[in-house]
């Protein structure tokens, strides 16, 4: 387990054994004791921390509805009766009646911290994300060199739409939290096509040292194909696979898509 301690609250994680690599993740105010969990998988897990740190779950917060990000919801609310779990609206029946609906702009307070929810659809379409100081949960939006597929609910257009209209625009100091560890699959697939990046290079050199890969938006500007679009290097590579693909950042953002689902 990592645990990082920020000013009045901390955020601990870990990769769930058994699983596709997924992450969950407990944000705690460490004035009041009170906790969210973000995308249970592993409750009991979760529990334990809650248990040894003597904290109390107000919220579980799903970023969206797929199984694995939901599967800890009932057996975490079964422990602490007055939580609730928050998902976006249009995802309200995946889960228990114990749920509220969160939107853009909206924010969860708890203890004397406050998580900001902005709405990033795509993988499917009532996924969030979470804010709290320089942090960013992210779910399956944006992984380490890498977006989340759009096999199960999914939409490419919305995906693109997300990376170029919202995650463009927040600053690129955000530490990125991911709800699955695929780095270096993707660092591999990234290299292929632009394998002159010396950035995506060094991250692919840090990986096999850091068990829980730290990233940011202002990294992954600098070695993640998909907020790379417009980059003439990466456009050429992809016309060696397509030679009618067009000079245009959507096409070559589910182009990306395409190539990433099969390689």
């Amino acid at each position: 387990m990592n645990v990082l301690s920020e000013d009045g609250f901390s955020i601990h994680g870990f990769k769930v054994s058994e699983s596709d690599s997924n992450y969950n993740y407990l944000v705690a105010c460490e004035e009041t004791g009170q906790c969210v969990v973000i995308d249970p998988l592993d409750p009991v897990a979760l529990l334990r921390i809650v248990r040894k740190r003597d904290y109390r779950v107000k919220y579980v917060v799903n970023t969206h509805a797929h199984p694995d990000h939901i599967y800890g919801n009932n057996p975490i609310t079964k422990v602490f009766l007055s939580s609730k779990i928050l998902i976006h609206p249009t995802a309200l029946d995946y889960v228990s009646p114990r749920s509220e609906g969160i939107e853009e702009g909206d924010e969860i307070d708890f203890g004397n911290q406050r998580l900001q929810v902005i709405h990033t659809p795509g993988h499917c379409p009532e996924h969030v994300s979470l804010i709290i100081g320089d942090n960013i949960f992210l779910g399956d939006t944006v992984f380490v060199s890498g977006c989340g597929n759009v096999k199960f609910r999914g939409k490419v257009e919305d995906l693109y739409e997300t990376f170029a209209f919202k995650l463009s625009r927040l600053p690129d100091g955000l530490k990125m939290f991911c709800g699955h560890d695929y780095a270096e699959t993707n660092l591999r697939f990234a290299l292929e096509l632009t394998p002159e990046n010396e950035n995506a290079k060094k991250k692919l050199e840090e990986i096999p040292e850091d068990k829980f890969p730290r990233s940011t938006l202002g990294e992954e500007r600098t070695y993640n194909p998909f907020m790379r679009t417009s980059d003439p290097v990466l456009l050429d590579a992809l016309r060696e696979d397509d030679p009618s693909l067009e000079d245009d950042p959507m096409a070559v953002f589910i182009k990306l898509r395409e190539l990433r689902n099969r390689w």
